[in-house]
C-alpha cells in the first residue's frame, strides 16, 4: 500500500480491506465464523487472537469480517490471511470489535477477548494498530483487564479416562501408548451441538483435541505421547461456534509406556530371528514406497556385514501391514556386490562405519543419498554423503564398471564415487564446525509419514554423535543437532559458542510421527547396570524416549532443537523377549545401532531393526515390533 497517497477515509478503508484481505472476500461471502466473542489461544509458543466479528463502515455501508492474528511475542500480531471471511452484520452486538482509519493507517479495537477457560478464564481489551493491514502492533497503553461475560453452562459429568486396547503379554499388561478413551455423561439443561475433548501435557505445553457430535458421550484421543501425564477436559458446546459452553474439571490420566517385542523364540539372544544372517553392527533401515520401481514397498538395510570393512545393502520382500512375516522374514543380502568399502591403502577417507540411506524425490534426482561416517587418515571423523547411480535400487554408488566403491581415488571429487563432506570438523575447509573433531553415527530425519522420499525442503534435521566437548559438556557421549537450510546442514550453537547437544545420549534415532512432530530413541550410557565388565563390546545402556513438536517455538512447521523435551525428562522404553518376558538390564543395554520406522508409512505398524549381543557374542541383526502403538 502506498502510504504517500493514502487518504484515511472509510470508503478507501473498505476498498483496501478488500484488496489486502481480499482473496477470502472475493471467493466467498459466507463466513466460517458464527460468534462475536474474541479469544486468545495458546499452542506451544504461538498465540492466536481469534476475532470472529469486527465491523468497519457506518450505517447502511457497515460490513463485518472475521479473522485470526498470530504472534509469538504478544507485541506484534501477523494476519492469518487464510482465516479472513466476511460475515453478516449483527444488530447491537455486545463488545464488538471494529476497525477504522487512524494516524495514516488503521486501528483494530478489540474491547473484549477471553483467555483461558472455565474457572481460569480472564477477559481483556486491546487496540492493535497497523500501516499495511498485515502486521498489527499492540498499543500497550490500551491493554486492560475487563469483566468476564457470564456464558458458562452446565458441564458434562462423570468424566472417565482409560487406556485403549488393553493386552497382556507374559506377565505384562498394558494398553495403547498413544491413545486414551474418554467417556462422560451429557450435561443437564440443554442439548450440546458438539463436544470438544482436549488432552494437555505440561512438559512442553502441547495438546491434542478431538471434536465429537453432541449425541456422543465418548471419544478416543490419538497422537499422544507415551508414558505421559495428560489433563483431559471435556467441554460441551451449545452452538456450533461454542460461544456458550460448559467445561468439566480436568481429569488426569497417564498413557502407558511403549512395549516392543523381539521376534523369534525363547528368552535369549541365541534364539532370536535374524533378518540377515551376516548382520553385524552399523545397521540402519530405509523404507521405499510405491514409486520406487523394483524396490517398491520394501525395506532396505544399509549395514556392516561380517567380514566387510564398510557398508553393504540387503533388501526385504514386499512389506504389508497385514502380514508380519513380510517385514520380519529373511532379507536378500548383497554383501559382496553393493555399497562402500574402506580403502586398503587410504588417503583421506579411511574406515567407513555407520551409514543411512535417504531416498531423494524426483526433483532431487530420484536416487538414494547415502550418508556415512568415516574415521579419516588425519585422525578425525566426518560425515559424508554419496549418491546412488542406480536410482532407487540404492546399491550401486560407483559410476564406473565396479558395483562397489573401494579405492581412495573413488571418493575424490573427480572419482567414480565422489563423496561430499556433510558435517566437517574444526579446521576443515569445507563445512567446518568448531568445538569437536569427531562427528559420527548420524541420522537424518524428514517427514517420512508424508512421503518416503526427502524433497530437500528446509527444516529437515540431523542428529549425530559428538564426544566430550571441552568447556561445554563433560558427558562422553552426546548428540549434536544440525538443520537443513535448503542447501546444507547447519550445526546449531548456543550463545556461549557450544554446539547444542542432547547430553549423555548414544545411538539416537529420530522418527517422524506426523506433521512437525517426532520422537527420538537413544541409549543412556550413564546407566551401566547390567554391563558385562569383561566385555569390550559397546554397552549403550537402557533405551529412552523423548518427543518434539514444532508448535512449541516460533516456526510451527520446523523442528528446532528447542522444540525437543529435555533428555532429563526421557521415558523408559520396555523390551520383551519372544517368550513375553521382560528383558533385563544386560540384554537391553547391549541393543545398539537400532532403527525404528514405519515400514508401510502407517503408525499402527512400527518396527525396530537392531544390532544386539549379550556382551559375549558378535553383534547380529534382529527385529522387534511395537505391541501397543
Amino acid at each position: 500500500m502506498d502510504k504517500s497517497s493514502h487518504r484515511p477515509m472509510r470508503s478507501s478503508l473498505a476498498l483496501e480491506l478488500r484488496c489486502v484481505l481480499g482473496a477470502a472476500l472475493l471467493l466467498s461471502t459466507t463466513s466460517s465464523w458464527s460468534q462475536t466473542v474474541a479469544s486468545l489461544m495458546q499452542n506451544g509458543g504461538i498465540f492466536t487472537l481469534a476475532v470472529p466479528y469486527f465491523e468497519y463502515g457506518t450505517g447502511g455501508s457497515k460490513q463485518a469480517l472475521g479473522a485470526r492474528f498470530n504472534t509469538s511475542t504478544l507485541t506484534a500480531f501477523t494476519l492469518d490471511t487464510g482465516s479472513v471471511a466476511s460475515t453478516a452484520v449483527v444488530s447491537n452486538p455486545v463488545d464488538a470489535a471494529s476497525i477504522a482509519a487512524y494516524s495514516g493507517g488503521y486501528r483494530l479495537s478489540v474491547p473484549y477477548f477471553e483467555y483461558g477457560s472455565g474457572s481460569t478464564a480472564k477477559a481483556f481489551a486491546v487496540n492493535l494498530v497497523t500501516a499495511d493491514l498485515k502486521t498489527f502492533n499492540v498499543e500497550l497503553a490500551s491493554v486492560r483487564e475487563v469483566a468476564v461475560h457470564s456464558t458458562a453452562l452446565a458441564a458434562p459429568t462423570a468424566v472417565a479416562v482409560a487406556t485403549r486396547g488393553s493386552q497382556t503379554v507374559g506377565s505384562n499388561t498394558f494398553g495403547s501408548s498413544s491413545k486414551l478413551a474418554v467417556a462422560w455423561t451429557a450435561p443437564s439443561g440443554y442439548v450440546p451441538d458438539h463436544y470438544v475433548v482436549t488432552a494437555s501435557e505440561s512438559l512442553m505445553n502441547t495438546s491434542v483435541t478431538s471434536t465429537v457430535a453432541g449425541s456422543s458421550t465418548s471419544a478416543t484421543l490419538t497422537q499422544l505421547k507415551a508414558a505421559t501425564v495428560y489433563a483431559v477436559v471435556v467441554k460441551a458446546c451449545k452452538d456450533s461456534a461454542c460461544a456458550s459452553s460448559g467445561s468439566a474439571s480436568a481429569v488426569s490420566a497417564t498413557t502407558p509406556a511403549e512395549y516392543w517385542q523381539l521376534q523369534g523364540s525363547g528368552n535369549t539372544v541365541a534364539t532370536l530371528s535374524k533378518p540377515v544372517s551376516d548382520g553385524n553392527a552399523r545397521l540402519s533401515a530405509t523404507r521405499f514406497g510405491a514409486e520406487a520401481g523394483m524396490n517398491a514397498n520394501t525395506v532396505q538395510f544399509y549395514y556392516g556385514p561380517k567380514g566387510v570393512s564398510g557398508m553393504a545393502m540387503a533388501i526385504s520382500g514386499t512389506v504389508s501391514s497385514t502380514s508380519s512375516s513380510s517385514y520380519l522374514s529373511s532379507f536378500t543380502s548383497y554383501a559382496t556386490t553393493s555399497g562402500l568399502r574402506s580403502p586398503s591403502n587410504p588417503t583421506g577417507i579411511k574406515d567407513i562405519m555407520t551409514g543411512q540411506g535417504v531416498p531423494l524425490s524426483s526433483a532431487m534426482g530420484g536416487k538414494v543419498r547415502l550418508f556415512f561416517e568415516s574415521n579419516d587418515t588425519d585422525g578425525k571423523t566426518r560425515i559424508y554423503s554419496v549418491d546412488s547411480v542406480d536410482g532407487y535400487v540404492g546399491r550401486d554408488f560407483n559410476s564406473g564398471s565396479p558395483s562397489t566403491c573401494t579405492n581412495s581415488s573413488d571418493y575424490l571429487a573427480t572419482g567414480n564415487c565422489p563423496a561430499s563432506v556433510v558435517i566437517g570438523v574444526a579446521g576443515d575447509s569445507v563445512n567446518a564446525n568448531t568445538g569437536f573433531t569427531a562427528a559420527r553415527q548420524n541420522k537424518v530425519a524428514w517427514p517420512t509419514l508424508s512421503d518416503w522420499r526427502w524433497d530437500g525442503a528446509p527444516g529437515t534435521f540431523m542428529v549425530f554423535t559428538v564426544d566430550r566437548l571441552t568447556g561445554c559438556t563433560t558427558a562422553q557421549h552426546n548428540h549434536a543437532y544440525a538443520v537443513w537450510n535448503g542447501s546444507k546442514f547447519v550445526v546449531q550453537y548456543d550463545a556461549a559458542g557450544c554446539p547444542k547437544v542432547f547430553k549423555a545420549a548414544q545411538a539416537a534415532l529420530p522418527m517422524h510421527i506426523g506433521e512437525a512432530r517426532y520422537k527420538m530413541y537413544f541409549g543412556d550410557p550413564t546407566i551401566t547396570t547390567g554391563k558385562n565388565t569383561s566385555s569390550t563390546l559397546p554397552f549403550v545402556g537402557p533405551k529412552k524416549l523423548i518427543y518434539a513438536d514444532g508448535r512449541s517455538t516460533d516456526n510451527a512447521a520446523t523442528v528446532e532443537y528447542e522444540d525437543w523435551e529435555n533428555v532429563a525428562a526421557a521415558r523408559n522404553v520396555h523390551f520383551l523377549w519372544p517368550s513375553g518376558e521382560l528383558m533385563n538390564d544386560t540384554a537391553e543395554g547391549y541393543i545398539d545401532d537400532f532403527h525404528f520406522l514405519t515400514p508401510t508409512g502407517n503408525l499402527d505398524l512400527q518396527v525396530l531393526y537392531l544390532s544386539i549381543t549379550d556382551g559375549s557374542v558378535v553383534p547380529f541383526a534382529a527385529a522387534a515390533i511395537l505391541l501397543n502403538p
